[in-house]
């Protein structure tokens, strides 16, 4: 799908679907992506097949929200574009780097999924697969060797992902969480942009030779 084909479905009705199917699927984030700037929630996403996906987006009425969406639509009108990159501020105090409108709705939608769900349902299937990998090594205790094998290459390694994954996700589910108050917030205007690194002061240049005092 077109980027203005995607846009002009966001027009201010209540409820917006997307069927997607095939490659499709790839455009989910670009379509959620447009559609928060247009002041819309991503609800639902349902699997009606095997090969398709369903996005189900309502509005929503928040003054944020309609703000964001008024801002997109006079973007627009000026000729910009219709998801721009937004310069985020690196660790390096005065620099940024361009983050992507689907890379923001990629973190954002792992910020409601683990408010959601925490790392419970991960972490419970890597366990499952770890506990299956203990059951077949049992079976083949006539067989050192290859139980063994089951125990090192796959039942520990799993046993310690899974007890790991809650601390994996809590991290990156921090990070994502910062980057998009961050963002929220200075879309709204409460947060200007990361200031430019200062010029060079008197303090910063060398002296030359032959320089008086």
């Amino acid at each position: 799908m077109k980027e203005p084909e995607i846009s002009s479905r966001f027009d201010g009705r209540g409820h917006v679907e997307f069927l997607l199917g095939g490659f499709e699927g790839r455009q989910s984030n670009k379509i959620t992506a447009i559609g928060y700037d247009f002041g819309y929630d991503l609800r639902a996403t349902e699997m009606p097949s095997k090969s398709a996906v369903r996005l189900v987006f309502v509005r929503n009425d928040s003054p944020a929200a309609r703000q964001r969406a008024q801002r997109t639509q006079e973007r627009l009108r000026a000729g910009g574009p219709l998801l721009p990159a937004w310069d985020a501020p690196t660790a390096q105090p005065g620099t940024v780097r361009p983050v992507t409108a689907e890379e923001m709705t990629s973190a954002r939608r792992g910020v409601t999924a683990y408010e959601a769900d925490g790392a419970k349902s991960s972490a419970l299937v890597v366990a499952l697969l770890s506990l299956g990998c203990f059951i077949v090594a049992g079976a083949l205790r006539d067989r050192p060797g290859a139980a063994l094998a089951v125990l090192v290459v796959f039942a520990v390694p799993l046993a310690v992902t899974a007890a790991l994954i809650p601390r994996w996700m809590k991290r990156r589910y921090e990070k994502n969480r910062r980057l998009v108050d961050l963002h929220d917030r200075q879309r709204i205007g409460r947060v200007g942009p990361p200031p430019p690194p200062p010029p060079p002061g008197p303090s910063d240049r060398h002296p030359r030779a032959g320089d008086g005092p």
